[in-house]
């Protein structure tokens, strides 16, 4: 068996990118996290790469997910800190400070794909995602728990000329670009915008950036989408602010906490969904349309 700290060297260099951030978080020197690195490659035979601007393991990966479940097992038993990833408004809305006995990431990881790998290869122990993009039920690995739900908005900049329409219909957002991510980011989001005509102007990110999000909608004339959370997250009196429109999504968003089958009902997990549900409650107060989902 290879040492607790040696393999979550390795796993957190795959999942936080860097090693100033791996050693930030584990209270490693640079050197440390190489020869840890290293020494993980080498026993299991396996390399590291680049793909997409993200570390992937390349080779036989068989006795590396064995390691991997022996030391997800030691992490519940609370031989090492439990591991938590989030998105762009969650993390620091509803998970920061972190719980205490887990790290949390950096929450800015664009698209369940990879965010569903890294809870799945035991990574990540649990994943505060956004609703309606969730595993499939029947997945044999993982599961979701709602926590709660919310509508999404279109947004635009104040000033934005759809904000003189009276009435707004839908066939008037079709004028302007709307924002819309690589294609199967979000496979529910975007099949929905889609079918109302939006999600039409593609931003190339995989790692969430304010600039390439909100930012386009508070400097130009795209339409965006938002939660009462996200907004809370976005507001910045001195700066431009966002505008909901006056239109109904197919759809709705919320938060759901993703963790393996097996992990779902242990006390760790139970403990960090009654925490994320009492950080939720001021929100739920203050917007009335979050709905908290026991």
């Amino acid at each position: 068996m290879v040492e607790l700290d040696a393999l979550a060297t390795l796993d957190s260099l795959i999942w936080l990118q860097t090693g100033e951030e791996v050693a930030q978080r584990f209270r490693f020197n640079q050197s440390t996290v190489s020869r840890h690195q290293r020494k993980c490659s080498e026993l299991f035979g396996i390399t590291l790469r680049k793909i997409a601007r993200e570390w992937h393991v390349v080779g036989d990966t068989t006795l590396l997910n064995l390691e991997r479940r022996v030391h997800q097992q030691a992490r519940f038993q609370g031989q090492r800190p439990l591991r938590l990833e989030a998105t762009y408004w969650s993390g620091p809305l509803l998970c920061t400070p972190p719980p205490p006995g887990w790290l949390l990431g950096l929450c800015n990881i664009v698209g369940i794909a990879r965010n569903l790998q890294l809870v799945r290869e035991r990574i990540v122990d649990a994943w505060l995602c956004g609703l309606p993009d969730l595993p499939e039920p029947e997945d044999p690995d993982l599961t979701a728990i709602v926590l709660s739900t919310m509508p999404v908005h279109c947004t635009v900049a104040e000033g934005h000329p759809l904000l003189l329409r009276h009435p707004l219909e839908l066939e008037h957002l079709a004028d302007f670009p709307s924002l819309a991510l690589p294609e199967g980011a979000y496979p529910k989001v975007e099949q929905g915008l889609k079918a109302m005509g939006l999600w039409s102007t593609p931003v190339r990110m995989g790692r969430y950036r304010r600039d390439q999000w909100e930012g386009l909608t508070e400097s130009a004339a795209t339409i965006g989408y938002a939660t009462a959370l996200s907004l809370e997250l976005c507001r910045d009196p001195s700066g431009p602010g966002q505008v909901i429109l006056p239109i109904t999504l197919p759809f709705h968003s919320g938060e759901a906490l993703v963790v393996r089958r097996e992990f779902a009902t242990s006390p760790q997990i139970q403990e960090l969904i009654a925490l994320v549900r009492t950080r939720l409650q001021p929100y739920c107060e203050r917007h009335p349309e979050i709905k908290l989902v026991d």
